[in-house]
């Protein structure tokens, strides 16, 4: 499953950790990457249990990686499609 997430995009979280929050999406994170913490300057290596890459997430202050999977994009317009309507002719 693949929604074409770009740095930057919102998603919002719908497994897992951080569940129904709102993820600002900063960069994709490879398997075995050496990904350093943002807040503390410490460096982690990325080990996925899953063997697959995610995306290191900002919530508010606090920072983790989150599967693709996990993630529900925030994009475009959520108002529903209005559709014309056409008032109908009785039938004489």
């Amino acid at each position: 499953m693949s929604h074409n997430f770009k740095p930057g995009e919102l998603a919002l979280v719908i497994s897992g950790g951080y569940m129904g929050e709102t993820a600002e999406l900063m960069h994709f994170v490879l398997p075995n990457e050496v990904v350093v913490s943002p807040t503390s300057g410490k460096k982690y290596q990325f080990r996925p249990s899953a063997g697959i890459g995610g995306w290191m997430c900002r919530f508010r202050d606090e920072w983790a990686i989150k599967h693709e999977k996990n993630l529900m994009p925030l994009r475009g317009d959520f108002a529903p499609e209005q559709q014309k309507a056409k008032e109908v002719e009785p039938c004489l």
